[in-house]
């Protein structure tokens, strides 16, 4: 708590718990400022949770791959708090096809023609001064029967179509290779929230700026304090579940216009010890064919995590959120019809049971991460933007370079600490 007499109950409140809460919340506590951080749901971790109970082993309901190992933020710590972090294994394999060079070759072209062309789009911006930013599905060329399989991998990072994704965000996103945590991903980020000042189940109904401080109001009651961090999704800032006052500015809501929540989510799938003849975190993906709209209707599998009998169905945009309408049932039995096409029928024989994600129920989140629409990609800047002064924001949304996944997230919720700590002196 504040010192005694102090009209303020904190120096800082922070508004979420999940990777960019928990940065925050310990880099102004290292830095000898009174901080609380409050989270809306009964866990910590927001978009990044490992479940045990559900099948015995390891499952992240939410984030799993650790993308961009060498610029990856979470990479030291997760070592040195004595999780196995471990190189993604690059072992592919696509059902159909002999040789995999032939998706590869596909899906390095298409990310080639994504650079030439925002290369492009930049200079002619450059020149003109006419904001221009197309879609990914615009360098999209049909070179084979595997066209839209390659564009789904591609894609699948993003949560979104390919129409419906900004090509230039995209390609100042950070790639290399990943990291697997065999413990979950979700277990390290809990970890590092261990010690910190966090209040569960307390969710934020009202934020007031004020003169000198903030007025924080909750369904417990009120906090003062001298500053507040919000790190809440882009999901639930652009549905109001907060309220701010004075309100938001015109530019931040027309940045949330353009940068919105995409799906991305697991069906997860259980099976009896070898009923997936492939090596463990195999990546098998399939031939995809697209709806009349022109967008891929299927997904990946990355089979056999970190060496248990677990395969997760990976799926994103629009396909995601019919199986999240359609119900957990639904998506599950997709997965295991489709398995079943590829390895016979006695898969079914083999499958224990099965878990879907639906991130787009989620209350406290509604969807998987923030990806930027054409003429979206630069708006994550927007975000990142300080309201009415002593009101910050922080998340992967508005990361530029490690948008959509949890170590931008991290930065950001460092970089906001930063902030708060230069202005309050």
């Amino acid at each position: 708590m504040a010192a005694k007499g102090s009209v303020f109950d904190f120096d800082v409140v922070v508004v979420g718990a999940g990777a960019a809460g928990i940065a925050a919340t310990g880099a102004l506590r290292s830095a000898g400022h009174t901080v609380i951080c409050l989270e809306a749901a009964d866990r910590v971790g927001g978009r990044t949770h490992t479940d045990t109970a559900i099948f015995g082993v390891p499952f992240d309901m939410g984030a799993h791959w650790l993308h961009n190992e060498q610029s990856n933020a979470l990479k030291a710590p997760g070592l040195a708090m004595g999780f196995d972090l471990y190189l993604a294994p690059e072992i592919d394999v696509t059902h159909g096809l002999d040789d995999d060079a032939v998706l590869w070759d596909e899906v390095e072209e298409l990310e080639e023609a994504g650079r030439q062309a925002a290369r492009a789009d930049a200079e002619t911006e450059a020149r003109t001064g006419t904001p221009t930013d197309r879609s990914l599905a615009d360098i999209l060329v049909e070179k084979s029967p595997w066209s839209f399989t390659s564009a789904m991998v591609f894609g699948l990072s993003i949560g979104r179509d390919l129409p419906n994704t900004s090509l230039r965000d995209m390609v100042t996103w950070e790639g290399g290779a990943d990291l697997f945590c065999r413990e979950g991903f979700g277990h390290l980020i809990a970890h590092m929230a261990e010690g910190l000042p966090i209040r569960l189940s307390t969710p934020v109904t009202d934020i007031v700026a004020l003169a000198d401080g903030v007025r924080v109001k909750t369904l417990a009651g009120e906090i003062r304090s001298r500053a507040v961090i919000v790190t809440v999704s882009v999901g639930v800032l652009a549905e109001d579940v907060i309220r701010f006052d004075p309100p938001l500015e015109t530019d931040r809501r027309k940045a949330f216009e353009l940068i919105t929540m995409g799906d991305y989510n697991h069906a997860a799938l259980l099976f009896r010890p070898g009923a997936i003849p492939l090596d463990a975190d195999t990546w098998l993906t399939y031939q995809l064919n697209p709806d009349a709209s022109g967008v891929a209707q299927g997904g990946g599998y990355l089979c056999n995590i970190s060496g248990t009998d677990l395969t997760s169905f990976e799926t994103s945009g629009s396909f995601s959120r019919a199986l999240q309408e359609a119900g957990p049932e639904a998506a599950i039995d997709h997965a295991l019809e489709t398995l079943a096409g590829m390895f016979g029928a006695s898969i079914r024989r083999d499958f224990i049971k099965g878990y879907a994600t639906a991130w787009c129920k989620e209350p406290y989140v509604r969807g998987s991460y923030a990806g930027a629409l054409p003429g979206g990609h630069g708006q994550r800047k927007v975000l990142g933007r300080a309201h009415a002064e002593r009101v910050h924001f922080a998340g992967e949304a508005s990361h530029v370079g490690q948008q959509c996944s949890v170590s931008g997230a991290h930065l950001e919720g460092l970089r906001a600490a930063r902030d708060v700590i230069d202005q309050l002196g």
